[in-house]
C-alpha cells in the first residue's frame, strides 16, 4: 500500500517522491567474490565512510520525503559496528520498511549481540546449494552462517530472502537452491551475473573475465520460468525475465524492449558511503552531489537531477543494461509492473 500511495503521488499530483532508498554504509568487504570488483578498489576510496550521526541525518531526510523503504548495503554493511543502531533509527524511529543486504558471515553474531529492532528483511547471498561450492566462490566459510541466519530470522519474524547470482557454473543447480530455500521457508531471487563497470573519476573498475561467468540469457530465462511454476517462493517475476531476455535497457532509438524503461534515477535514491548521491545510478554517475552539504529533497528536485531523470535509459552506458536492481527499482513507476512485482506477490504470500 505504501508503494501504491507513492504511485498515486508521482502519477497524479505535482509531488514527486522516490519509492525506495539505499545507503551504501561502507565499501569495505570481507568477501572476494569473483564477479564483484569492490574488493579490488584502492584504500583511498574505501576509507571514506560516513559516521553514525551523518547517516542518521540522511535517514531523517529520507523519511521526511515520504520514501517507502530503505536498505543498507555495501561492501558488507555488517562490518559497521553501528549497523543495529542505524536499523533501529530507520525501522523504529521512522517506521521505514527496512532491510540489510549481506553475505551473512557476521549476521549470527549480530543477532546474538543485538535485537535488531526495526529490521523487516535480510537479503542473503547464496549462490550454491552446498557449503563447499558457495564458500569457495565467496572466499569465506559463510554457507553455514547463512543457514543459521535464516533460522534465526524465521524465529524473530524477520523476512529472509536468498539472493542468488546466477552464473554459468550454477545454472543447472538453481532447482536445488530453490528446494533449499523452500525447506528453509524463505523467498529467493535469481538474477544473472552482469558485467558491472564501476566508474570513478580516475579509473574504471571491472572484472576482466566476467563474460566467462555470465550465463546464456535464453537458458536462464527458460529455467526461471520453469522454477516459477514449481516454486511459489521465487520472487524473480515474469516482467523482469522478459525485460532481461529481450535485451534489457537502452538501444535508443530502437529500444530492445518496450515493457519498461529505466526509472532508477527518479524511483530509487542511492547514497554512497561518502554521502554523495549519484545520478542516474550508482554504477555510472554522470552527476554526484554531496547530500551532507545540500538537502536531499533539494538535490532530488534540482534541474540537474531532473534533466538526467528525463533521459531514462538514453545514455550510451545504458545499452543492454540488465541489472536486476535497476529493473526492480523501476517497477513501481508503472501500474502493470507494480502490480506484478508487489501486489500480486503480496496476494500470493511471497512478500
Amino acid at each position: 500500500m505504501r508503494y501504491v500511495r507513492n504511485f498515486v503521488l508521482n502519477n497524479f499530483t505535482t509531488k514527486k517522491v522516490p519509492y525506495s532508498a539505499q545507503i551504501e554504509v561502507t565499501l569495505k568487504c570481507n568477501g572476494t567474490c569473483p564477479f564483484c570488483a569492490i574488493h579490488t578498489l584502492p584504500e583511498s576510496y574505501v576509507r571514506k565512510d560516513m559516521n553514525t550521526e551523518q547517516i542518521k541525518y540522511l535517514i531523517d531526510q529520507i523519511s521526511d520525503m515520504g520514501v517507502n523503504a530503505l536498505s543498507f548495503t555495501g561492501g558488507e554493511p555488517t562490518l559497521r559496528k553501528d549497523i543495529s543502531e542505524l536499523v533501529y533509527h530507520a525501522g523504529i524511529v521512522h517506521d521505514l520498511i527496512n532491510g540489510i543486504a549481506t553475505n551473512g558471515y557476521l549476521m549470527p553474531r549480530l543477532f546474538k549481540e543485538h535485537k535488531l529492532e526495526g529490521l523487516d528483511y535480510i537479503l542473503l547471498s547464496l549462490d550454491y546449494p552446498s557449503a563447499e561450492l558457495h564458500d569457495r566462490t565467496r572466499g569465506l566459510k559463510v554457507f553455514d552462517k547463512v543457514i543459521e541466519t535464516i533460522h534465526i530470522a524465521n524465529r524473530r519474524n524477520i523476512k529472509a530472502i536468498i539472493s542468488t547470482v546466477v552464473m554459468r557454473d550454477n545454472l543447472l543447480l538453481l532447482k536445488e537452491i530453490c528446494e533449499l530455500a523452500e525447506k528453509l521457508s524463505c523467498s529467493i531471487e535469481l538474477y544473472p551475473c552482469e558485467d558491472i563497470i564501476r566508474d570513478f573519476p580516475d579509473k574504471h573498475y571491472f572484472i576482466e573475465n566476467i563474460n566467462e561467468m555470465i550465463p546464456k540469457i535464453p537458458s536462464w530465462a527458460k529455467i526461471i520460468k520453469s522454477l516459477r511454476m514449481e516454486y511459489k517462493n521465487v520472487l524473480t517475476d515474469p516482467i523482469s525475465v522478459d525485460v532481461i531476455e529481450r535485451g534489457g535497457f537502452g538501444g535508443k532509438p530502437y529500444y530492445y524492449q518496450n515493457i519498461l524503461r529505466c526509472h532508477v534515477a527518479e524511483a530509487y535514491l542511492f547514497i554512497r558511503h561518502d554521502g554523495f548521491i549519484d545520478y542516474p545510478c550508482k554504477i555510472h554517475p554522470v552527476k554526484s552531489i554531496n547530500a551532507l552539504k545540500y538537502p536531499i529533497m533539494k538535490i532530488y528536485s534540482s534541474k540537474e537531477a531532473r534533466d538526467i531523470m528525463k533521459k531514462r535509459d538514453g545514455f550510451t552506458f545504458c545499452n543492454k543494461c540488465r541489472l536486476g536492481c535497476a529493473i526492480v527499482s523501476s517497477m513501481p513507476t508503472r501500474w502493470k509492473t507494480v502490480y506484478a512485482k508487489y501486489i500480486s506477490a503480496a496476494l500470493n504470500g511471497q512478500l
